[in-house]
This record gives structure tokens, C-alpha cells and sequence, in this order.
């Protein structure tokens, strides 16, 4: 019997021992990569790197990883203590730069939003959505947009009939705030920027990181703090928020506070648990915004793009964003 235990020991280690810790990496400075997603080959979030870029890989497994600034990268994981990824380069249409005689920003933005249900894909939206933002409020004008929207046929996964008094499809279009995460934080007399961490009552919450000759600003934060989950109680459902991280690319120089204006890039993630007092199943969920903002102008008019032009603009830069292999292949196969 001893044996038996000795030998159940040895082989739970040895599953154990397959996941390795793993440091994601700027290949150009070499700097950590904080709150990267990692997709398994399926296509499903298995994981987000920490702050000091760090994450579990399983040696032999395919992983695609994902960041707002870097190039996408898929690879069979063999052992490598670090994975480099290359800063994204891809260019921002200007027309105008001269803030103080306008009296709009206008900007389109590239957005995709996924959503798996206990690791199968359920939701999946892209497309292109212009904004108007008064350069004096800052109160901002949505346009008009383009969506390619998919949801899964899969029985297993859809909503009871029950629940359709609430809504379980947790992304949405995306919108622009007057503020950027920057701004909430440095407005936050609780959280400062420190040495490249963002603290928060003196616990480290997130990280900041200027490179590129100091042309742009990396944030990230824990966008939960200080609660370590959100519970809501609705019409039976508890819903549980467990996770939910922010991060922000923003044109800089040392003159400027990023505001809305400078901002390039967005990424929000979140993990949920979704559970019923009559069902005995827990769902997870796992859902990824980002947009990039493909063009941007000043202008004292404001006049909505043709749909025409924005589709011609979505097939541009949804070439730009490749989706992850599985997650194509899910949308080509379920279409």
C-alpha cells in the first residue's frame, strides 16, 4: 500500500512540475510585460502575466499570446525561462494637431471583445467606432460604427430561459471616458506612481513604464482594488467578479498628462463566476476588450462617416489585429 501512495506521490509531483514559471519580455529593452493574455490552443484564456511579466507554461503545450503593444506570438512552450515579445508597429493615421484652434477630436477605433463560458467561445464582436470629443469638456460624441457580431450555437453553453430577465453577454462596444486611467489614479489620493508601480495604500496594484525614447507610456493596474471580488445578487444569480485588470497605451511627452486625447490603445479584462440557487453548475467566464485607435484628426465640424467608409476602414485594420488561430477557426467553423 505504501507503494501505491508513494507512487500516486511521485506522479501527482511530476504534473505539478510540468507547469513552469515563465517571464514574458521586451525584446528590444528587455523589460517585463505585465497583464499579457495567454490563450491555450483552443483559443481559451489560460492565463494573464503579472506584473513582473510573469506566467505558468506547460513545456510541449501551443500558447498564443496577446498584448496591446506587442505583436501577437504563438509557440509550442520547450522550457525557455524567457519568451520575447516584439513592440507592435503599427501607424496611426494624423491629419491635424492643432488642439487649441479645434473644437473636436475625432478618432476611430479598432475594437474586438470576446467572451468564453467555461472555455468555449459564446460571444464574439469586432469592428470600427468613431467618437467626437469636445477638446474644452471633453464630453464625448459617439459616430457611428461597424460590428461583425457572433454567438455560439452551442446547447451547453446557452442561456437558460429563466435568465433571460438578465443578460449574461458581458461585452459591449466600446466607449471612450472623459478620463484616462492615468488621470483616475493620480486623481486617487489613495494611489500613486512610484518607480514604475502603481501602489495603492503602499501595495503594489500595477505597473508603468515609459520606452520607445519616451514617445509612450505603458499602465496597467488591478482595476478591482481594494476588493479582492465583486459579488452581485440578482433574481437568484450570484455573480462573482474575481478579476479585473486595465491597461492603457498613451502617446507622451514631458510635457503632457496623458488624457484621452494621447490615448493609442486599451485592454480590460475580467473573470466571473456565475452560479444559480436551483442549478447545481458554476459557469466561468472570461471576457477581453481592446480597441486601438487606428486614425485620429482635430476639426471644428462634426460629420459622421459613411458606413461605407467605415467598412472599407474595418476590412484595412482587422487585417492589422490577426485573431488567434483557434479563435478563427471556432468563428469559421460556427458561421
Amino acid at each position: 500500500m505504501k507503494y501505491f501512495i508513494l507512487a500516486q506521490l511521485l506522479f501527482i509531483t511530476r504534473l505539478v512540475g510540468l507547469a513552469q514559471q515563465v517571464m514574458l519580455a521586451d525584446s528590444i529593452t528587455g523589460n517585463p510585460i505585465s497583464y499579457a493574455t495567454i490563450y491555450d490552443a483552443n483559443g481559451t484564456v489560460v492565463g494573464r502575466s503579472d506584473m513582473g511579466g510573469c506566467t505558468n507554461l506547460q513545456k510541449g503545450l501551443k500558447y498564443h499570446i496577446s498584448h496591446i503593444s506587442y505583436e501577437p506570438k504563438s509557440l509550442v512552450y520547450n522550457e525557455d525561462s524567457i519568451i520575447f515579445l516584439s513592440p507592435s508597429s503599427y501607424k496611426i493615421s494624423e491629419v491635424s494637431v492643432t488642439v487649441k484652434k479645434k473644437k473636436y477630436y475625432h478618432c476611430k477605433v479598432y475594437f474586438r471583445s470576446i467572451e468564453h463560458v467555461d472555455s468555449c467561445l459564446k460571444y464574439y464582436m469586432d469592428g470600427i467606432r468613431e467618437f467626437y470629443i469636445d477638446t474644452k469638456s471633453k464630453k464625448v460624441h459617439c459616430g457611428n460604427d461597424v460590428t461583425n457580431y457572433f454567438m455560439s450555437k452551442r446547447k451547453d453553453i446557452a442561456q437558460k430561459k429563466r435568465s433571460m430577465m438578465i443578460d449574461d453577454r458581458y461585452m459591449a462596444l466600446p466607449f471612450l471616458d472623459k478620463s484616462t486611467l492615468y488621470e483616475e489614479i493620480m486623481r486617487d489620493n489613495k494611489r500613486n506612481i512610484e518607480s514604475g508601480i502603481v501602489y495603492a495604500d503602499s501595495i503594489a496594484i500595477g505597473s508603468c513604464e515609459f520606452f520607445r525614447d519616451k514617445s509612450e507610456m505603458l499602465l496597467s493596474a488591478d482595476a478591482l482594488w481594494p476588493q479582492n471580488s465583486l459579488v452581485i445578487n440578482l433574481f437568484g444569480y450570484t455573480q462573482v467578479l474575481s478579476k479585473h485588470n486595465k491597461t492603457e497605451l498613451y502617446r507622451y511627452s514631458d510635457s503632457d498628462t496623458p488624457s484621452v486625447f494621447n490615448l493609442k490603445s486599451s485592454n480590460r479584462y475580467r473573470h466571473l463566476m456565475l452560479t444559480h440557487k436551483k442549478e447545481d453548475i458554476v459557469r466561468n467566464i472570461d471576457v477581453e476588450d481592446v480597441f486601438y485607435v487606428v486614425e485620429y484628426e482635430y476639426t471644428d465640424t462634426k460629420k459622421s462617416s459613411s458606413s461605407e467608409l467605415l467598412q472599407e476602414d474595418y476590412e484595412k485594420y482587422s487585417v492589422l489585429f490577426p485573431l488567434t488561430e483557434r479563435i478563427g477557426e471556432q468563428l469559421v467553423r460556427e458561421e
